[in-house]
């Protein structure tokens, strides 16, 4: 079975303007996955064809090469560092479902889905050990070095979100402190092994470390809200599963707080009571109150604090696609 991706077909609502820019930059990332994950055999080749096939967003390779770019051009270095994040992204998005025992994943069934959880487990190692071995192989060392961070920040948010599922004391503190971990340090991480790789100086690679963070803060926060307003459909996910597993996001929280619905909110999470009609009454409740727009300016302010990181960067056309990228998430989809 031939190794193969049709990311190209998929429809990236919200960011589909700022990629198609660049198709021909994904085609190489693309290309770059396959054929780092040719040489696998039996199940393992199975599942990461699978995992190819499902599609994505390639966020992260794009943001490995948009960093570098703006220092050099495209070399073989920068685009191998660029696939070795993907394969870091699809490798914790395997252990993920595990954990969350998900059976979808971007309308696809989740590898543990067809697989099961040893076999899923394994090929998420897999995936870590591919990636690493591009980086030692290329002697991208300041690159692993910020894979690792990421890595270990992404263990220690996760492990943060299960300590917290069902509380009803969290508050936006720990909301960002998990956010960062699971998913914003990674982006950062993502545009400073770029910049890093392009040739920035370190100065440049920090500036760029705190644009791919608050894109990262920005990114999850829209997350939550889709959780809620979403089209499953577009989603690839089922509506409200967060809440439904006990994780309690921004929306949540601003609930938590609020005058008029706190107590009723807090009831709901103590009695863990997550029908269909009590989750349609939190939507209402949600949209009502002004959580859903309150959500939306907090990560609009994180895009701003972004864009603003830009200014102290040299022009180029992949600047301009930084900050393109940047507004793009304020319609994101899925």
């Amino acid at each position: 079975m031939e190794i193969q991706s049709q990311v190209l077909k998929q429809d990236r609502q919200g960011l589909n303007s700022v990629f198609k820019k660049d198709a021909a930059l994904i085609e190489k990332i693309e290309t770059e996955l396959c054929n780092e994950l040719s040489d696998s055999k039996g199940p393992i080749r199975e599942m990461c064809n699978h995992i190819l096939n499902s599609g994505g967003k390639r966020l992260r390779p794009l943001l490995v090469l948009y960093s570098g770019m703006l220092f050099s051009d495209p070399c073989e270095k920068l685009i191998k560092a660029a696939a070795a994040a993907e394969l870091i992204h699809m490798a914790s998005l395997v252990h993920d479902d595990v954990i969350d025992n998900s059976m979808l994943r971007r309308n696809h069934p989740s590898v543990n889905c067809i697989w099961g959880n040893n076999f899923s487990v394994l090929c998420g190692d897999y995936l870590f050990a591919k990636a690493f071995g591009i980086l030692s192989r290329y002697r991208l060392i300041r690159s692993m070095d910020f894979m690792v961070e990421a890595i270990q920040n992404m263990c220690h948010g996760e492990i943060l979100q299960a300590e917290d599922r069902f509380c009803q004391e969290i508050d936006t503190n720990t909301y960002y402190d998990r956010i960062a971990k699971k998913t914003a340090i990674f982006l950062s991480c993502c545009c400073k092994s770029g910049a890093c790789v392009g040739g920035g100086n370190s100065v440049e690679i920090d500036i760029m470390g705190e644009y791919g963070l608050n894109i990262g803060l920005a990114f999850q926060i829209i997350d939550d809200v889709l959780d809620f307003c979403g089209n499953p459909d577009i989603m690839g996910k089922p509506k409200q599963e967060d809440l439904s597993q006990g994780n309690i996001t921004i929306p949540v929280i601003f609930l938590l707080t609020s005058e008029k619905y706190g107590s009723w909110m807090r009831e709901i999470v103590r009695r863990r009571d997550f029908s269909e009609h009590v989750l349609n009454q939190v939507y209402c409740a949600l949209l009502e109150s002004g959580a859903i727009d309150d959500c939306m300016k907090l990560a609009e302010s994180h895009i701003e604090k972004a864009k603003q990181c830009l200014k102290y960067l040299p022009d180029s056309p992949h600047k301009e696609l930084l900050y393109e990228l940047a507004d793009a998430l304020k319609t994101r989809k899925s």
